[in-house]
């Protein structure tokens, strides 16, 4: 009984990708006493797919960004926990919506989970509280969805694994509230049926824009995609044009950077979401000024609190891996296998080194290089090779083929030192 009363009691918010790996490596330890609470009845995050584009069963704002049709824009080799293998899709690569949640439930089941999550149960609030003998505690308030009752419990640590895929950010556009037709986010779009015979302008060409262009692109009669980025060059088909980004609207008139302009049914912001922490209480001292994060020591420890992490923080990187990366750091810091460098180094650490602060937690070709400090400082096995290996590979050949590159071949030889992808003709 001694033994168990000294287990630190550790919460994780959330139970979609980030918050199931952070339970699965907590779970094995037999120091710590896990709740995870879960504001669905369900696991996957963002990837439990809703038609409902407003709010969901319990009146909350749906979560989840999918659309029917979706692909992932990895291929599923790379996109595999380390410790739990099993998409292994080849060709095509990459796998529907369908299969990852899949693949979470799965996993799910193989570490036996569940039974550490409280289903529609919403964090209220997260705040700081000193204990009695002066130890930094957290104070979560909880509540029941379906009874809308109300607790508070008393944490040793806490893993954030929200997600950052649910708050929509939408840049000022001079005149928009005038346009006449339909405006619409990436995060409610469902799918291209709802827009046939309509002319759709897309702002933003990452990811999530390039792949809605193209599966609008057979039911609509033109999309534009409109962007200051690197052409693609018109490999994205007859039916999408590319064009600058949007300086102003006037009525039906979209000007574009370079003064022509265009005009559409639909104007769809595909311009990314915010971080959103609207649990975190001020004495948690997180701030988030235009979606950088401060302070957070390497994307994810709280400097101030270092009981708290985000899970999930940096983007454009393969998430799945990282999590698996970041969440075995943490429990080294709290197991002491580990140790946190002095605050000024954490300090400086977190600064921010992009012209913009929306752009701070990016880290493209970076990443490998921060998984691996966390491994080696973790004292814990570094990611496959494989991973970065696909990742590069992937990443050179996306920009050659962005209309079918989502159809390739993608082989790992049987060493894990090399990797073939084809590409569709």
């Amino acid at each position: 009984m001694a033994e168990l009363m000294e287990r630190r009691k550790v919460c994780v918010i959330g139970a979609g990708a980030a918050g199931l790996c952070a339970t699965n490596h907590f779970a094995r330890s037999s120091n710590f006493e896990l709740k995870v609470y879960e504001q669905t009845n369900d696991i996957g995050g963002t990837w439990i797919y809703k038609e409902a584009t407003e709010v969901d069963e319990n009146g909350l704002p749906v979560h989840s960004s999918m659309y029917r049709d979706l692909r992932t824009n990895l291929p599923a080799a790379i996109m595999n926990f380390p410790n739990y293998r099993r998409l292994n899709a080849e060709e095509p690569c990459c796998v529907t919506h369908q299969e990852v949640r899949t693949y979470l439930q799965n996993y799910a089941e193989h570490f036996d989970l569940v039974k550490h999550i409280q289903f529609g149960t919403r964090v209220e609030s997260v705040r700081l509280k000193t204990s009695a003998g002066g130890k930094e505690e957290w104070s979560v308030r909880v509540k029941i969805m379906k009874t809308k009752e109300e607790e508070e419990i008393i944490f040793d640590a806490i893993m954030i694994c929200n997600g950052h895929y649910f708050d929509p950010y939408m840049p000022t556009i001079p005149g928009i509230e005038n346009f006449p037709g339909t405006i619409i986010h990436s995060h409610s779009y469902r799918k291209a049926e709802d827009f046939a015979g309509k002319s759709v302008l897309i702002l933003g060409a990452a990811a999530s824009g390039v792949d809605i262009a193209v599966d609008l692109a057979n039911h609509v009669t033109r999309v534009y995609l409109s962007h200051n980025n690197e052409r693609l060059n018109n490999s994205l088909g007859p039916n999408i044009i590319e064009v600058l980004g949007v300086e102003k609207i006037e009525t039906e008139k979209i000007f574009l950077k370079d003064h022509s302009f265009v005009t559409v049914d639909v104007f769809m912001f595909c311009t990314g979401y915010w971080y959103s922490f609207p649990f975190l209480d001020e004495s948690c001292g997180i701030r988030v000024d235009d979606n950088f994060i401060t302070p957070l020591y390497k994307h994810l420890i709280n400097i101030v609190h270092p009981t708290m992490c985000i899970i999930g923080v940096p983007t454009v990187v393969v998430p799945f891996p990282m999590f698996h990366i970041q969440v075995q750091y943490f429990l080294a810091l709290l197991e002491k296998r580990a140790s946190l460098p002095s605050t000024s180094v954490m300090l400086e650490d977190s600064t921010l080194k992009t012209l913009k602060k929306r752009h701070a937690h990016k880290l493209m070709n970076k990443q490998w290089e921060y998984n691996d400090s966390l491994a080696d400082a973790g004292g814990f096995d570094r990611l496959p090779k494989f991973y970065k290996l696909g990742y590069e590979i992937w990443s050179s050949q996306r920009k050659a083929s962005p209309l079918n590159y989502k159809q390739a071949k993608f082989v790992i030889s049987k060493d894990e030192r090399s990797i073939q992808l084809f590409l569709p003709n």
